[in-house]
Parts: C-alpha cells; sequence; structure tokens
C-alpha cells in the first residue's frame, strides 16, 4: 500500500482549504411524475441511485446527509484512498420496514436492519428508516461507513479499525455549514458504562486487536460480543484519531499491518503502548468525556437529485431485480425466476417488468427465453439491455454476439463491473490465449467494483498472467487479509505463496478458468444493537436475580450475610 500523507489534520483546522475540496453543485432538484405511480420511486444523486417506498422528503434528506458523509469519509481516508473514479454510482434500497430484507431471499442474522451485498451482478446497500430518525441515521451512516473503507481503500484488516471508524462516523452530523464527530453512539455509550459498572467482560484489547468478534462468553452470546467488539473498537479508534500525533501513528499502523507486521506488534511500534496497558490507557482517556469536535465547513456538498416516479406495475419488481443482483444461490435464484416469470406475465407491456424478468431467464433459466425482449431493447441506447443480451449470448456459447453486444454496453456505460466481467469470461471461453483485452476487462471490471471479491480474485490472476507481479500482489492481499471471507482469503494466501514461488503462465491460465461458485456474495450486514443492548441489559438482571435467589438459599434468615459469589470483572 503507498500511502500519501496525512491529510485530515490539515484540512479540520482549515476551512479555507476544506471549501476548496467541496464540491461546489448548486442544490438541484428534478421530479418526474407517473400516471399511476407505484409506491416505490427512484432517486439519483452525485454518488447514489436510491430505490425507496419511503416518501420524497424522507430520501431527500438521506442523500443530502449521504453525500456530505460521503465528501467527509474521502478527507479522512485520503492517506489511503483509492477511488480509481471509474466507479458506478451505488445503488441504495430505502426500505420503510425490516420486513423488506425479507424479499432478498437470503439468510440473514437476528435483528437484521440494513446490508450491503457486493458481487459480481452488483453491488448494493439496504437500509431501514427508523422511528427515531436520529438512531436510523446513525445505523445508515455505520453501514455506508464500513462499505466506503472496501469500496474506496485497500483496508481489510485489522477489523477494529474498520469497525471503529464506522462508529465513529454514525454519530456525525452535517447541517448546511458544520459538521460534529466524535461523539459516543448511544448504545456504545451504554455498552462501555455497562462494563464500567463492575458487569463481566468477554474481550480484552488483545482480542480486539487480534480480530475476535465473535468467540467469548456474553450476556447475549454472540450478538453480545459483536457489540462489544464494535464499542471497544470506537473507543481504539477514537483514540487514534485524537490528535495529529496520533493521526500519524495510525498511518504508520495501518501500513505496518498491510506488510503483514503481526496486528499487536504493530500496534505497539506504533503507539509505544503495550497491549496489556491499553485497556487502562484508554479508560483514562474516556475519563474526563470524549472530545467532541465541531468543524467549520462553509460549504459541504449538497445532494443534486432527480426523482423519477415508477408505474404501479413496477413496485413489485423493484426487490426482485435487487434480489438477482444479490447473487443468490441456485434453489434461491430459480425460486426467484419461478416468482417474476409469473408476476411479469400480468405487465406483458410494462418494459421495467420484462427487464428484470429477463434478467432471470438469463442467469436462472433458459437464455434463450430471453433474447426476443432483450433483442428489441438492445436496439436504444441501452447499455443494460447490451449487457444482458450479451450475457445470454454467453451463456448459449455464442461468442462472437456476446463480445459485440458487451462492447456495446461498455461503451454506453464505461462503469459497468458485470459487463467488463462478462466481457472477461467471454474471452477466456473463446479457448485462445487470453489477449490484452480479456486481461483489460477483468481490470476495469475491478476497478468499477473494488469490494467485489470475486473481481479482485479474476484481476488478480490477469496481472500474474501478464508479468506484473506487484499488483497482483496487491490484489491478492486484499482478499488473503479479508478475514470476514475465509474461504477466499486462503485462497489468496495459497496463491501469494505460488506467485512468491515463480508460478507459470500455464498455471496461472487454468486458474483463470476455474469458475467461483455461483452465490458467492461479500455481506456486510447492520444490526439493531440498541436490541441487543436490550438484550445484555435483560441477561445481566436475570442472572442478578438468580444470584440473589441463591444467596438467600444459603442464608435465608440474613441474606446480607449470605457468601457473596467472586467477583467476575477484571
Amino acid at each position: 500500500m503507498k500511502l500519501k500523507p496525512w491529510y485530515a489534520a490539515l484540512l479540520l483546522g482549515s476551512a479555507s482549504l476544506m471549501n476548496a475540496h467541496a464540491q461546489q453543485a448548486a442544490p438541484s432538484v428534478v421530479v418526474a411524475g407517473q400516471r399511476n405511480a407505484s409506491e416505490w420511486f427512484r432517486v439519483e444523486s452525485q454518488h447514489f441511485v436510491v430505490y425507496s417506498n419511503t416518501s420524497n422528503d424522507a430520501v431527500a434528506v438521506l442523500l443530502n446527509q449521504l453525500e456530505r458523509l460521503d465528501f467527509m469519509l474521502r478527507i479522512y481516508t485520503q492517506p489511503f484512498l483509492k477511488a480509481s473514479g471509474a466507479e458506478a454510482k451505488l445503488t441504495f434500497y430505502y426500505h420503510d420496514g425490516a420486513v423488506a430484507l425479507n424479499a432478498l431471499a437470503i439468510d440473514q442474522p437476528a435483528n437484521a436492519i440494513g446490508l450491503y451485498s457486493s458481487c459480481t451482478s452488483g453491488v448494493q446497500g439496504f437500509g431501514v428508516q427508523l422511528d427515531p430518525s436520529e438512531e436510523g441515521l446513525s445505523y445508515l451512516y455505520e453501514a455506508y461507513t464500513r462499505h466506503f473503507i472496501y469500496r474506496y481503500t485497500d483496508i481489510r484488516a485489522p477489523i477494529s479499525f474498520i469497525d471503529g471508524l464506522a462508529h465513529y462516523f454514525a454519530s456525525a452530523r452535517f447541517t448546511d455549514k458544520q459538521m460534529s464527530i466524535g461523539k459516543t453512539p448511544l448504545t456504545v455509550g451504554r455498552y462501555l458504562a455497562f462494563l464500567d459498572g463492575g458487569r463481566r467482560y468477554s474481550l480484552d484489547y488483545k482480542d480486539v486487536l487480534e480480530q475476535n468478534d465473535s468467540r467469548g462468553v456474553n450476556y447475549a452470546s454472540t450478538a453480545g460480543i459483536k457489540l462489544e467488539f464494535a464499542a471497544k473498537s470506537w473507543a481504539l479508534t477514537h483514540y487514534m484519531l485524537s490528535s495529529e500525533d496520533n493521526r500519524k501513528r495510525m498511518v504508520n499502523y495501518l501500513s505496518a499491518v498491510y506488510r503483514d507486521v503481526p496486528i499487536t506488534q504493530a500496534f505497539e511500534q506504533a503507539y509505544g503502548i503495550k497491549v496489556g496497558d491499553l485497556s487502562n490507557t484508554l479508560w483514562r482517556y474516556r475519563l474526563p468525556g470524549m472530545k467532541v469536535l465541531l468543524v467549520d465547513v462553509p460549504e459541504l456538498p449538497i445532494a443534486s437529485m432527480e426523482f423519477k416516479a415508477l408505474p404501479q406495475s413496477s413496485g413489485e419488481f423493484v426487490l426482485a431485480e435487487a434480489a438477482l443482483k444479490s447473487c443468490p444461490d441456485r434453489k434461491q435464484g430459480e425460486a426467484l425466476l419461478r416468482r417474476t416469470a409469473s408476476a411479469a406475465a400480468r405487465y406483458p407491456s410494462n418494459d421495467y417488468a420484462q427487464r428484470v424478468l429477463s434478467r432471470a431467464q438469463v442467469d436462472w433459466g433458459n437464455p434463450q427465453d430471453a433474447l426476443p425482449y432483450l433483442g428489441a431493447a438492445a436496439q436504444k441506447p441501452d447499455a443494460e439491455a447490451a449487457y444482458l443480451l450479451g450475457q445470454a449470448n454467453l451463456r448459449l456459447a455464442r461468442l462472437d454476439a456476446a463480445r459485440g453486444n458487451l462492447q456495446r454496453a461498455l461503451e454506453l456505460d464505461p462503469k459497468s463491473a458485470e459487463a467488463a466481467y462478462a466481457l472477461y469470461q467471454t474471452g477466456l471461453q473463446s479457448g485462445a490465449a487470453p489477449d490484452d483485452a480479456t486481461l483489460q476487462s477483468a481490470v476495469s471490471a475491478f476497478k468499477s467494483a473494488h469490494e467485489v471479491n470475486t473481481l479482485a480474485r479474476s484481476a488478480a490472476l490477469a496481472y500474474a498472467y501478464a508479468g506484473d507481479t506487484a499488483r497482483a500482489r496487491n490484489a491478492l492481499k486484499l482478499m488473503a487479509h479479508n478475514i470476514r471471507e475465509p474461504e477466499l482469503a486462503a485462497w489468496a494466501k495459497t496463491w501469494l505463496a505460488k506467485l512468491n514461488a515463480g508460478v507459470g503462465q500455464a498455471d496461472v491460465l487454468a486458474e483463470m478458468r476455474v469458475q467461483p461458485k455461483a452465490g458467492k456474495a461479500f455481506r456486510e450486514w447492520t444490526i439493531a444493537n440498541a436490541v441487543v443492548m436490550q438484550d445484555v441489559e435483560r441477561n445481566a438482571g436475570l442472572q442478578d436475580a438468580r444470584g440473589r435467589i441463591v444467596q438467600e438459599s444459603l442464608n435465608p434468615a440474613n441474606p446480607d450475610q449470605a457468601l457473596q459469589s467472586a467477583p467476575t470483572t477484571r
């Protein structure tokens, strides 16, 4: 990782410099109406495309906040930023209730209220409008910050930094001219106060640094351990961002981790603090109260928005399309095809319904069935129709037709990762040695969707085949450091060793032609930690009650003289 100078301290201290970096777009709102409109509508801004069934006002507020958050994240992550300008706008689904996540037809953890799904078919986020809205905004900020790190940087470890920064920005708030940052998130504060009250803890800071976010004993089982990990990661990250000197040390720390220095050793070397002393250091740091910064930003970016209503018959296909683009497994995909075909039969003239059905047919049915609609749709300058037609021809082994359609799709939308990846697959299926265009397609797909691990895999192999060992190694390290994708991390470590040993082109080509498993998607869930915290407090109270009953049974005449249990905190 080639690190740039640390800019954040300078920018935070200078409103004029901050203003010079701000996007100067004037506020703009365009609304396109629709007769017999659906409850679902589409809104596009500088960095986002939002589908929502909430309200125009709610989405306008959301997009203004997300555009400002995106702007500030680019400043705070400047030393690590890998943005290429080739990234497509992020598609985000903003629901009026968490039940909408069920339509994605994928397993989800308890208390899930948000998701970012990244795979070869698309990168998309899902969030829920909550009441009170302030709590909901914190969850949305947390989720987007976490995804931003995966999307725009090479940081995959330590996950304590990823989660810590996500919660650090969860409590950020913006006005037209100011940002406040550093406030303790409500649930994080409750959990740390819970521990400060003498309650049993599940993790020490060695666990946090060594990325243990799920092993231990907690009042709320694994969910409680993850909450404790998040709370302690937040405290650690707050400390690392608390001064210019600490921020410089943080750059050294993360750079050392990227170079494969063990995380604990990297932290101790960067900060001069033994991990065994870290708990006391952070307790003293938190004791006077956490510093909240109020930063003057004369002109934070304002979302330029274009609203478009969807026809009433289109509403039921919004989440079907989202599910198809989330790379479901075969069983789920075939079920989506059956449901979509049944629904689309009622709307033969609805272009959106037929588009979603065509995607389902190409991915999970007989691509031949999609050709009549896609052939007609691709006569217009329509990037998605051209891509789907190309993908259908690729599935039917009509490689020349596929190549022509996919090249057309990329002419219309150069940032389409799925079209570039399909063009790469077309080149591999030709049987010839990969040419420069095939290899470049793999690289282009990765640059357009940096967070998609399957695209990192294909890019790493393309670089290796071309003899670009340095870039191949960087792409492999990206995967090897991601413990949240253990199968791919193990694969990447194996190939790093092969690369270092001088693997030949023939072996690389053989691996390029191995198809990743269907349904492989990287999923980042957002959990309603306020609910988890309630479980922690309730179960702790029940444990206290059981202990009191036991004490009274041992000394019923005078419970105060009953044998006391040993303390459980460390």
